[in-house]
């Protein structure tokens, strides 16, 4: 559920970049969670359920937050090198991966869903938890995370309606 929120940056966002498939906007603002999945299996990140567990630092610090940003911003750059909007494609897909990682400042520590949580690293090791902390009641998360969705979804509906039926160009007077 306290992910529903990036998915609506993912639907905002598309009408920065028109091209590209709604789908990949989204899919970016999950990449640090599919690294965190990634990193579990391998045994470089630990379950946040265990409170004696470290928190993600090789996807959800601030600093790898920012690596990743810039290495999946060059590969959508990359890929998009058929298009004229390629540089724009790129900025926006490293916007969405980063993106995550603003959010998850905004609403960690997240005590309404987990007691453990005691923010997300800046670094590695002992580095700082930061986070602002909104999700410390269960209706705020509810609230937002709908609210959020209902707010990226009308974006891209108004959108896709005014891109469907563009408006006539004013008479010049």
């Amino acid at each position: 559920m306290a992910g529903i929120a990036h998915a609506a940056v993912g639907l905002a966002a598309k009408p920065l970049v028109p091209e590209v498939n709604v789908g990949w906007l989204i899919l970016g603002t999950f990449v640090l969670d599919i690294l965190w999945v990634a990193f579990w299996c391998v045994g470089l990140e630990t379950s946040p359920a265990n409170p004696a567990a470290h928190p993600p630092w090789w996807d959800h610090s601030l600093l790898m937050a920012v690596v990743w940003s810039v290495l999946f911003g060059l590969l959508a750059y990359w890929l998009g090198r058929r298009s004229r909007h390629r540089t724009s494609i790129g900025v926006v897909f490293g916007l969405m991966v980063f993106s995550h990682w603003v959010l998850d400042w905004i609403t960690h520590p997240m005590t309404a869903l987990s007691l453990s949580d005691k923010g997300i690293p800046v670094a590695f090791g002992n580095s700082p938890l930061v986070g602002l902390g909104l999700y410390r009641s269960l209706t705020v998360v509810w609230v937002t995370e709908i609210g959020g969705l209902l707010a990226g979804l009308a974006v891209y509906i108004v959108w896709r309606v005014r891109s469907k039926h563009p408006q006539p160009a004013a008479e010049p007077v």
